[in-house]
């Protein structure tokens, strides 16, 4: 079984909202805010990637985001998106603006006597190449049950790595060692990408984890150069956009920006007049 939920990593910064018919003021789904370049609302959100729906789930109103089957959990200027997906063996952020955190995020696999597979493409059991390996791992059985080794992950029932920059595609498998280890494990095999931190920080047991249908996982971000004239074609200040050309990393994006407030200001630099002077007295 393999499964995970995300939380994603957001770099929330720049200029302005262009030609946008919306006044910049940040939208609410929830309990959930949701500022520029992110949107509700058509005119709201830079592109299509970053449209939100907010979609009354058990009563609830929860922000989704319309390219993608994850949740939004919370947004924050200073860089996090959280959010999640139901299980599934493998996961693509291709073409958008998204990627997996390399510095954020963690491969963990659970359960004894298996090999653990991430792979950078959608591959089957019977066609594991070596050309699509990234990363993996190996847990191995002691005699007790795994639930005795709490907050450990250490290669005995669980173990993890790190993931490769840039990663925006991947599938995860899990092998078994042994006959032996296929009757202990059958049922609580898990694979899975996910925040380090919370793992490793918010978490007594990691096994807890067996029971969650999600967990976080952190993305970064960054908005295609052709959408630039939506952000510096405003007129703006205390703000300053850098690009950077990724041949890679965000799919057909071959070259990106990212925008933040210059030193001493603070706010949402995406917007007009967006980054406030922090020293500003007042009366």
């Amino acid at each position: 079984m393999v499964f995970l939920l995300w939380s994603m990593n957001v770099f929330i910064e720049a200029v302005g909202l262009g030609s946008s018919s919306c006044s910049g003021a940040a939208a609410v789904c929830g309990k959930v805010t949701i500022p520029y370049p992110f949107g509700i609302e058509p005119g709201c959100y830079i592109d299509d990637s970053f449209a939100i729906d907010c979609n009354n789930t058990l009563g609830s109103p929860k922000p989704f985001f319309r390219r993608f089957d994850l949740e939004v959990l919370d947004i924050s200027l200073e860089g996090a998106l959280r959010s999640g997906t139901e299980r599934a063996p493998n996961v693509s952020l291709a073409s958008s603006p998204f990627v997996f955190s390399k510095f954020r995020n963690i491969f963990v696999a659970m359960g004894c006597g298996n090999l653990a597979y991430l792979l950078s493409s959608d591959v089957s059991n019977s066609s594991l190449s070596i050309y699509g390996l990234i990363g993996g791992c190996m847990s191995v059985c002691e005699k007790d049950t795994i639930q005795s080794y709490g907050s450990s992950c250490n290669g005995i029932g669980c173990c993890k790595t790190t993931i490769p920059s840039d990663l925006d595609v991947f599938t995860t498998i899990i092998r078994s060692m042994s006959r032996a280890s296929v009757e202990r494990t059958e049922n609580c095999q898990y694979a899975f990408l996910v925040d380090q931190k919370w793992f490793e920080e918010n978490l007594t047991n990691h096994f807890e984890v067996q029971k969650m249908t999600h967990v976080p996982v952190v993305l970064n971000w960054e908005i295609n150069a052709n959408l630039s004239s939506l952000i510096m074609g405003s007129n703006s200040s205390h703000s300053t956009c850098q690009f950077a050309n990724r041949s890679s990393s965000l799919g057909n994006m071959s070259s990106t920006f990212t925008c933040s407030c210059d030193s001493g200001f603070e706010g949402n630099p995406y917007l007009v007049d967006g980054c406030q002077d922090i020293f500003l007295c007042h009366d």
